[in-house]
């Protein structure tokens, strides 16, 4: 095992690449920041990587930077059959940026910005105070929580965020998106994927090919649900006003609350819904 530790006061980010293997990174109530490489295969290319891995504290306009970066310092290329494991510790609030071929990504505690793109590993983050922006190509993201803006991606894996304050913008093909609460403009696209959310505040824009859709709760603003094949479910909160165009070709379209053709009076909150679908019920509720 390789360990370095850095006193890293004030700012700090994170600038991690990694081929294959495993990061975890935790932060705490600590000056410093503490990175420990360690070989995750029983071959030569693991502790060779681990050797030749560059670690560095690099201060730039009084904020601090730890680079870790595993790959063939000469080619830029990362090692052939090498799988690493690499843990971080740092302070409250350190921003991430990182790349992988492979590796899974794993945050505990309570960070800044993130950056995060892998390709086949899972990513799952408890607390982000910034903004949130992670691509996945077939991996799993998941996060407890997101203070900023989310910009999640992902091909076949799945999406889930329990609360998102700021606007959230979220892609995937095939998997599975579950949201908590968004505070901000909501923007979703799946082809066959079910999408639920629990809770908006703002405009949502939902659009599948054959995945259903369910809102539980909707408070005001524009809503727009459009899908070829899946149903539409979709809750008004108690005390907003609604005006809705529903149209579905071959399902059946019901409704629990009151519906008119006119923009319905008064000072309350209005949630303005469009929900089309070719061959699915669409449904309205009280949430």
């Amino acid at each position: 095992m390789r360990t370095e530790t850095f006193q890293t006061p004030g700012q700090l980010s994170l600038d991690i690449r990694l081929g294959a293997g495993e990061i975890r990174l935790e932060t705490g109530d600590v000056p410093e920041t503490t990175v420990e490489l360690a070989p995750l295969r029983d071959n030569d290319a693991s502790p060779a990587a681990v050797g030749g891995a560059r670690v560095e504290l690099n201060e730039r306009g009084g904020r601090h930077e730890v680079v870790v970066d595993v790959r063939d310092r000469r080619t830029g290329i990362f090692g052939r059959g090498a799988e690493v494991l690499v843990r971080v510790r740092s302070p409250h609030g350190t921003s991430v940026e990182c790349k992988s071929g492979s590796a899974d990504v794993e945050g505990r505690g309570r960070f800044g910005e993130i950056q995060i793109e892998t390709g086949s590993g899972n990513v799952e983050f408890q607390e982000v105070g910034g903004d949130a922006k992670v691509s996945a190509a077939s991996g799993d993201v998941r996060i407890s929580m997101v203070g900023g803006k989310a910009r999640l991606n992902t091909a076949s894996g799945e999406l889930q965020v329990a609360r998102v304050a700021g606007d959230a913008k979220l892609n995937s093909s095939s998997g599975e998106i579950q949201l908590g609460d968004v505070g901000g403009r909501l923007e979703v696209n799946s082809a066959s994927g079910d999408v639920e959310v629990r809770e908006t505040h703002s405009a949502v824009s939902i659009s599948t090919a054959s995945g259903d859709q369910r809102i539980g709760s909707v408070a005001e603003g524009s809503v727009s649900l459009r899908s070829a094949s899946g149903d539409l479910r979709v809750g008004i909160r108690q005390g907003s006003r609604l005006w809705v165009d529903a149209r579905s070709r071959a399902g059946e379209v019901s409704s629990q609350l009151e519906v008119s053709d006119a923009a319905p009076e008064g000072d309350a909150p209005l949630v303005e819904l469009r929900a089309n679908t070719m061959s699915s019920d669409v449904a309205i509720v009280r949430a």
